[in-house]
């Protein structure tokens, strides 16, 4: 399942990337965003609208999505696997270092 989702959010990585690119600029450039052209400018003269600009949208709510999903979905499997596998394993020991011994460096001849 994991493999599937991973190929579907490379295609919409893909898509969103082909979208964004095809898409002109909006506006005079980023002066227009502080305030250089006024609060139309940043979303052009219609509003937030067009084909490309939905599929956009469309395109970066799946991107999110499936990237919160690949996320999730290792560490589910994780603990669940954990849940079933309770075997007792014996804690290696590791000796205690003393405080009392100091190494001896090797003596130059």
């Amino acid at each position: 399942m994991i493999a599937v989702l991973m190929a579907f959010h490379v295609l919409v990585c893909f898509g969103l990337i082909v979208v964004v690119l095809l898409q002109t600029g909006r506006g005079t450039g980023l002066a227009s965003v502080f305030g250089g052209g006024g609060g139309e400018s940043v979303f052009g003269g219609k509003g937030f609208g067009g084909v490309l600009a939905k599929a956009t949208g469309v395109l970066a709510v799946l991107f999110m999505l499936t990237s919160i999903t690949l996320t999730l979905l290792p560490k589910a499997g994780r603990q669940a696997s954990a849940l079933g596998n309770r075997e007792a394993r014996p804690a290696a020991e590791a000796p205690a270092p003393s405080g009392t011994e100091t190494p001896t460096l090797p003596q130059g001849q």
